[in-house]
């Protein structure tokens, strides 16, 4: 069996055949049929053309279904500023993955909703306003969301957090600026003119230098170990002589056992400017990452942009996603995407 390396290789060569064959696909892949409520959202008004996304579960070993663990929330035009959205993916992990992510993506769309920060007399087609107050004190509000999110998840005594979390990244558009936080694996690029790939987020592994000294100082320790093919897995955060927990990533919500050996939930923030030269966004949960770099997912956005259709976009990264873990394993991860055309 190959491993995810390979996927990768293999992607390079046949992303270009698999996407000239595309109009072939819908009368012999039944099983990978997309369904019709997913949406093309069009923006007349603002830097943001338009945007479309999708959500889907994966499979678990012999084809079961399972339950989709990543949610996404996505705030258009909030509180009625035309240039003004927020786009965010949680990609959940653990036996309650699922009720994490869910709770979040609730979570979040009411901190956003009743924040008085955002929804003042002030805030009223007052772009710059807006960023003063997301922007101020090194991104407290954002900085907020996160934390206090991850409080209310721990106060809620239905969703066992003891070995399931979720990671979350946040995109915020507000005119020419775009703020992206993040914990977790999920990933946020933008692409601009010539195929230049700009990242908006960063992967956060325990091995990062930065990472792994809170986490060795809080107790815990960081081991690779080998997986079934032969091959060493990711870097993974344990308890000294435990067997848990086990948890790749070193920021994330939830998780209260990895929350003990330093894995926090406060967000790596990037920002950076939309100019003329910016062509689209593309949001992604660690399922498409897995087995597309960034690289193919520009190659399969491009067919799509200069037709303004992220849906189609969606709809073939989705495709191709599917495709390639189908090859080469006997589970599909869930898959969530976010195409955003400017």
């Amino acid at each position: 069996m190959n491993t995810k390396k390979n996927i990768k290789e293999k992607n390079k060569k046949e992303i270009s055949i698999s996407s000239s064959n595309s109009s072939k696909r819908s009368k012999n892949s039944k099983k990978h049929k997309i369904p019709d409520y997913m949406k093309l959202n069009i923006l007349p008004e603002g830097r943001i053309k338009s945007y479309s996304y999708y959500s889907h579960k994966g499979k678990s070993f012999e084809g079961f279904q399972k339950i989709n663990l990543d949610s996404y929330l996505i705030l258009q035009n909030f509180n009625n500023n035309k240039d003004f959205n927020i786009f965010c993916i949680m990609d959940g992990h653990g036996p309650d993955g699922h009720f994490v992510s869910s709770f979040i993506s609730k979570y979040l769309s009411s901190y956003f909703k009743t924040n008085k920060k955002l929804n003042s007399p002030k805030t009223k087609n007052n772009l710059d306003y807006i960023y003063y107050k997301i922007q101020k004190h090194d991104y407290s509000l954002l900085k907020d969301a996160f934390h206090s999110a991850e409080n209310a998840l721990y106060k809620n005594k239905k969703i066992d957090t003891n070995f399931s979390g979720t990671s979350c990244i946040i995109l915020i558009q507000i005119g020419e600026r775009i703020i992206c936080a993040n914990v977790g694996d999920s990933r946020a690029f933008m692409v601009k003119s010539y195929d230049r790939i700009i990242s908006l987020s960063i992967d956060q592994r325990p091995e990062l230098p930065e990472e792994s000294n809170r986490i060795l100082k809080n107790g815990g320790e960081i081991i690779q170990l080998e997986e079934n093919d032969g091959q060493l897995g990711p870097f993974r955060i344990w308890e000294k002589g435990k067997k848990y927990p086990g948890i790749s990533i070193s920021r994330s919500i939830g998780d209260s056992v990895a929350t003990k050996l330093g894995v926090i939930s406060t967000p790596i923030i990037i920002e950076k400017f939309l100019d003329k030269e910016t062509e689209f966004i593309v949001i992604a949960s660690k399922g498409i990452l897995e087995v597309l770099s960034n690289k193919n997912i520009l190659d399969l956005v491009m067919l799509f942009y200069l037709k303004n259709d992220p849906k189609g976009a969606c709809q073939l990264i989705f495709y191709e996603a599917y495709k390639f873990w189908s090859m080469e394993e006997m589970i599909v991860d869930d898959l969530t995407i976010i195409v955003i055309f400017l």
